[in-house]
């Protein structure tokens, strides 16, 4: 609806020397017929309605103060409206967000496992490492007296050993990081999950309050 009809209603308001106080004889009905079709549209509510025609009544409302009303009661029911499609889908769509969260989880609770087994494998591989590594130092010791080719194969065998052993302390230490970086994820699902737990219960709180 467009604000023609309403300007007609502000002929009385003169903004050059007069306030909104300044009340011609029709002013007032004026002001309450300009209420009743704001009531009539479904623009304000009934104790709205009410307050508005007792202020009118009184002097305490203004022809501007009416038009900023309108204004706002129509942008009120665009977004109402905008937002009535979205709110129709807000129950699918948490019921989707906390499937998709569920297998989220199962997906990183198979991950974890997963690098768990490989670090476990990797740790027993670095025990029989530095196992060998210390019979290769102490015969490489008693080699050196004997005989310096078998000391220097030893040495070698420990050099390669030492690098394996290297080798695997990094890929642990990057394990490591990789079920960190999973355990802060799940908690962050997790914590998601119970914010949609906690505000599906307020609506059916809210929802048993409404039938009382």
């Amino acid at each position: 609806m467009g604000c023609g009809g309403f300007h007609e209603l502000f002929r009385v308001y003169d903004s050059r020397n007069t306030g909104y106080n300044d009340r011609r004889p029709d002013d007032t009905q004026e002001k309450i017929s300009l209420i009743k079709r704001l009531y009539a549209e479904g623009r304000i509510g009934k104790d709205r309605y009410y307050s508005l025609k007792d202020r009118a009544y009184d002097g305490n409302l203004s022809f501007e103060q009416l038009m900023d009303i309108k204004e706002s009661s129509r942008d009120n029911r665009e977004n109402s409206s905008q937002d009535s499609g979205l709110k129709e889908d807000k129950p699918k769509d948490k019921n989707k967000n906390v499937n998709k969260y569920k297998e989220k989880i199962k997906e990183l609770k198979s991950s974890k496992e997963k690098v768990d087994s490989i670090r476990s494998k990797i740790e027993e591989r670095l025990s029989e490492l530095y196992q060998e590594k210390e019979k290769t130092e102490s015969m490489a010791e008693s080699m050196v007296s004997s005989s310096e080719e078998a000391a220097r194969e030893y040495i070698g065998k420990k050099i390669d050993l030492e690098e394996n052993i290297q080798v695997l302390k990094k890929r642990e230490k990057e394990l490591e990081k990789q079920i960190d970086e999973i355990d802060k994820t799940m908690k962050i699902i997790d914590t998601k999950m119970l914010d949609y737990e906690a505000v599906k219960l307020q609506e059916e709180l809210e929802n048993i309050k409404k039938d009382i």
